[in-house]
């Protein structure tokens, strides 16, 4: 099998792998936290929600976060929701909480179908 011509090229051929990596990093990109509200390990006033920003589109119907004390029981009474203007966003609204250290649980499954899963910890004043 022969190249073609403007492959032949080192400089071209470079290009053209590092082109090919760009677009594969975004084509097979994982959702992951870029910031959560409260943050990790805070110790803070009961807040009002959780919200998570991540790295990538989330996927709605499979992206959830869930919040737990710490005997493993549900805080949240509530289901997550995706931010519909803000699709890399998640929020979790909270009744208020008891003072304690409680549990973000979360699974982030991005527009390309890559799941991605973890946990954080937050404490309540």
């Amino acid at each position: 099998m022969t190249l073609s011509l403007p492959l032949r090229s080192p400089l071209r051929w470079r290009a053209a792998c590092g082109v090919s990596l760009v677009v594969a990093s975004n084509a097979f990109a994982h959702a992951t936290p870029t910031s959560r509200e409260p943050a990790l390990n805070a110790e803070i006033a009961a807040p009002s929600a959780v919200t998570i920003h991540f790295s990538e589109p989330l996927e709605p119907a499979f992206s959830t976060i869930a919040l737990v004390d710490a005997h493993g029981k549900p805080a949240a009474s509530s289901a997550s929701e995706v931010d519909a203007a803000d699709t890399k966003t998640i929020h979790l609204a909270l009744q208020p909480l008891a003072p304690g250290r409680y549990t973000v649980k979360w699974t982030a499954v991005a527009e390309d179908g890559h799941r991605t899963k973890g946990s954080y910890a937050f404490s309540v004043k």
